[in-house]
C-alpha cells in the first residue's frame, strides 16, 4: 500500500480565483459607493444652508437688523461674517440666488421669493425656496 500525503494550502490558481472575484466585487460597488457619498454630501448641505438660513433670521429678529446669507462662490457663502463651504462633490447651480437678507421681522429684505439650487456630481439637486415672509421649504426638482 502506498502512503497518501496530505499537503495543505493554496493552488496559485486558487488565489486567482479569489483576486478576481474580490476585483469584480470593487469594481461594480465602487462607482455605487461614490454615489450614496455625493447623495449623503447633498442632504448634509441642504441641512446645514437650512440651519444657516434659521440662524441668519433668529438673528436678524433678536438684534432687529438686517442678517444676511451671501453666496460667494459656486461652493462658498458667508454668513453671519463667518465663511463656510459646501462638502465634497456639491455646488450651488447658477440660478442661485446672490444673497439673502432678513430685515428685524424675519421676513426677506427684498420682499420676493428667493432660491438656492444645490447639485453634486451626479446630476442630483435640491431646491431651498425662502418665501417672503421668512419661512422656507426644501424641494427635489
Amino acid at each position: 500500500m502506498g502512503a497518501y500525503r496530505c499537503e495543505r494550502g493554496y493552488t496559485l490558481v486558487d488565489m486567482a480565483v479569489v483576486l478576481i472575484l474580490i476585483g469584480t466585487v470593487l469594481g461594480t460597488t465602487g462607482p455605487l459607493s461614490r454615489r450614496v457619498v455625493a447623495r449623503y454630501q447633498l442632504s448634509t448641505a441642504v441641512q446645514t444652508l437650512v440651519a444657516d438660513l434659521t440662524q441668519a433670521k433668529i438673528r436678524a429678529i433678536q438684534s432687529n437688523a438686517v442678517a444676511t446669507l451671501r453666496r460667494e462662490s459656486n461652493r462658498d457663502y458667508r454668513v453671519a461674517g463667518a465663511p463656510r463651504q459646501l462638502p465634497g462633490m456639491v455646488r450651488f447651480d447658477g440660478v442661485s440666488a446672490d444673497s439673502v437678507a432678513y430685515n428685524g421681522l424675519g421676513a426677506l429684505s427684498g420682499g420676493s421669493t428667493q432660491r438656492f439650487v444645490l447639485a453634486n456630481a451626479f446630476g442630483e439637486t435640491r431646491e431651498i425656496r425662502v418665501y417672503a415672509s421668512g419661512g422656507h421649504e426644501v424641494r427635489r426638482p
